[in-house]
């Protein structure tokens, strides 16, 4: 995986240097490959693939290709397609997903994704491997969330060695985060009220909510020497009141 996170930075380097490269010639099949996704005609794009060996990669219907840049792998036989959309939100261009296209006599024989940029989850996956790599901690993550959609998502690893996974969703105008890092002190250290009620998760793991928090709902459990804090927010401006349930059900996911 870091091979690629380096192959990926060398190649995303070289097309702003150098522009599109002079080896993608016309009726090569990966530029009109490239072309047709981009025109989102699929029906020429399947043409350019080994349809016994290939499927195109799901692509959400809200993802609208506007243009693409293909480059050299330093594979033989092998080019990186890198496909951008138009964020309305941020009124630019943005990179949308990057596939590594395989080519054997006049047809695209593999297709591989390396980056899914319109798929906000995609950069939490990472950065889970990339902390588990470099701290050589377990870390645990939540498979439920108080949303049903992810609007963004945006994270960072710091040299204390913790890690903090930021989701936000627009409908409830808040936030869900998560914060981890090694235990340092007892949970009990973090009562800073008398009204701060205990649970227990469903694996035995002790969990302290904080009921009285102005900012937001906060809950903290402790496994496997990590500590995780989870919080939805602000209250001030959440569109949703939440209960200690929710923070329960996606802490139970994670245990």
């Amino acid at each position: 995986m870091k091979k690629w996170i380096w192959t990926i930075a060398i190649i995303l380097g070289f097309t702003y240097l150098f522009g599109m490269p002079a080896f993608a010639k016309e009726n090569d099949p990966a530029v009109e490959f490239a072309k047709a996704i981009t025109r989102n005609d699929y029906k020429k794009a399947q043409s350019c693939i080994d349809q016994d060996y290939v499927r195109i990669p799901e692509i959400p219907e809200h993802v609208s290709a506007q243009s693409y840049q293909l480059v050299p792998s330093p594979i033989s036989g092998v080019q990186v397609l890198m496909v951008n959309l138009y964020d309305e939100k941020r009124k630019t261009e943005r990179l949308a997903y990057i596939w590594e296209l395989s080519v054997n006599y006049g047809r695209i024989t593999q297709i591989r994704v390396l980056y899914e940029g319109f798929n906000p989850l995609a950069e939490e996956a990472r950065l889970i491997r990339e902390y588990q790599y470099k701290f050589k901690r377990h870390l645990l993550a939540p498979t439920e969330l108080p949303f049903k959609k992810v609007t963004e998502f945006h994270g960072y690893i710091e040299e204390d060695s913790s890690i903090e996974l930021l989701y936000r969703n627009d409908e409830i105008n808040g936030f869900f985060k998560v914060k981890a890092s090694p235990v340092t002190v007892d949970l009990d250290r973090f009562k800073f009220d008398k009204d701060d009620v205990y649970y227990t998760l469903k694996d035995g793991t002790k969990a302290l909510y904080r009921v009285n928090y102005d900012l937001g709902y906060e809950l903290r459990f402790q496994k496997n020497g990590m500590q995780y804090m989870l919080g939805i927010g602000n209250k001030k401006y959440l569109k949703v009141k939440y209960k200690p349930e929710t923070l329960l059900k996606i802490a139970n996911s994670m245990v």
